[in-house]
């Protein structure tokens, strides 16, 4: 279908994501504004068979039979790691910036247009909900990490899925506050590791480690976890601090 614009996506990624899409199109193409690809499928950090595919879809109008269409393919494609879309109208979009602006800023920064109009470029974001998000994610995500060491009881898959499975949910957030720094905002994980370095003078070593174990599917000693928890212990309460300190006003 010559509407599809996929030729900026990783090969393998590509294969995948094209026949969903054809069939999409093939039924609604009327009834749709955009079609995006959204996350690591737009990155070379891609991985075929680690990495989900994410799309964001953006419609004229919420129609349940669209639904139940998208719904119908699941058996299909899902198994393909295709995730579920994000079906939205412009009108949702523009409503909920200051309750998910992270998200947006995540699909606004990190993104392919594959089919239709140019909806994401032009979407404010704005600092002072960016900064209370990530306020509030990071918080979270110390309270879970202490809870989850001792949900862990020593158990070193147990607490290797703990530190390893909430990495990717890091990097929304990095990208968030490099934006209120108003610092370059890279899309690739080392890349975004580094400018972390640079914007909040704190060493990441300890996400590049967790990146390591992922891509190399292993589980550390009981020991070496534990230190592991330390570093991201003291590194997550650094940056927390980072953003407590942020004035909005003053962006």
């Amino acid at each position: 279908m010559e509407d599809l614009k996929l030729s900026n996506i990783p090969a393998q990624a590509q294969t995948v994501i094209e026949p969903f899409l054809k069939d999409i199109l093939a039924n609604y193409k009327e009834d749709i504004i955009s079609i995006y690809i959204t996350g690591s499928a737009v990155t070379k950090g891609f991985h075929a068979k680690y990495s989900d595919i994410n799309t964001l879809i953006v419609v004229k109008g919420i129609e349940i039979p669209f639904y139940d269409f998208i719904a119908s393919l699941g058996k299909r494609y899902g198994k393909k790691k295709i995730r579920a879309p994000l079906i939205m109208t412009p009108d949702y979009i523009n409503r909920s910036l200051e309750v998910f602006p992270l998200e947006f800023l995540e699909m606004k920064l990190i993104h392919q247009l594959v089919y239709g109009d140019e909806v994401l470029k032009d979407i404010k974001i704005e600092k002072a909900d960016i900064r209370l998000q990530c306020e509030r994610e990071l918080k979270g995500k110390l309270q879970h990490l202490c809870q989850g060491y001792i949900k862990a009881m020593g158990d070193k898959r147990t607490f290797t899925d703990l530190l390893v499975g909430s990495l990717s949910g890091y990097f929304p957030l990095f990208r968030g506050i490099l934006f209120l720094y108003n610092h370059e905002i890279p899309k690739e994980k080392g890349d975004v590791l580094y400018a972390m370095n640079e914007c909040c003078d704190v060493d990441m070593k300890v996400f590049k480690d967790l990146l390591d174990i992922r891509s190399h599917n292993f589980y550390p000693p009981i020991e070496a976890l534990k230190e592991v928890f330390k570093n991201l212990y003291r590194v997550l309460d650094t940056i927390t601090k980072k953003v407590d300190e942020f004035k909005a006003e003053n962006a």
